[in-house]
């Protein structure tokens, strides 16, 4: 049986996870992936019928990185700050493998010329696994709760 993940450690996982975010430091992002994993930003109304018709997926750490590049180096769009304003994780499930995590998140944009708006009000269901001598997500499912989201959802959630 592996070692038990403790709350103190996914707490510890999300506060560097957005703190890597929010300073925009997109590059380390996929690093808090396990190799295979799975990201996915889905409509809650998909993901309540089971469809997996989603915004943005990916599949692997590789995908990830490739997302990354496709923001640094080829999409043009105005510049913005994102700041992210997640509730406590609340562990639903641990077994061998890791742990289920629930929370909600919500996502709020600044157009250095506008005032912020939200962007994303969504739940966050992630699993989580010891990954050699760090914690990882191995699947990140956010499910925003609009039909609709702005364009502008650029950045990672």
């Amino acid at each position: 049986m592996s070692e038990t993940i403790t709350r103190d450690e996914v707490r510890d996982l999300y506060d560097a996870y957005y703190a890597t975010l929010d300073d925009v430091d997109l590059h380390a992002w996929p690093e808090y992936f396990t190799e295979d994993c799975l990201y996915r930003v889905i409509p809650r109304e998909n993901h309540e019928a089971g469809y997996t018709l989603c915004t943005m997926q990916a599949e692997s750490r590789g995908m990830l990185k490739d997302r990354v590049t496709g923001l640094t180096r080829t999409q043009m769009y105005a510049p913005r700050y994102y700041r992210r304003f997640p509730t406590a994780p609340r562990i639903v499930e641990q077994d061998e493998q890791g742990v289920r995590v629930r929370h909600n998140l919500l996502v709020v944009q600044t157009l250095i010329d506008k005032p912020s708006d939200i962007v994303l009000s969504a739940v966050c269901h992630d699993r989580i696994v010891r990954d050699g001598d760090r914690l990882r997500f191995v699947e990140r499912i956010v499910v925003f709760d609009s039909e609709m989201i702005p364009n502008s959802l650029v950045y990672p959630a």
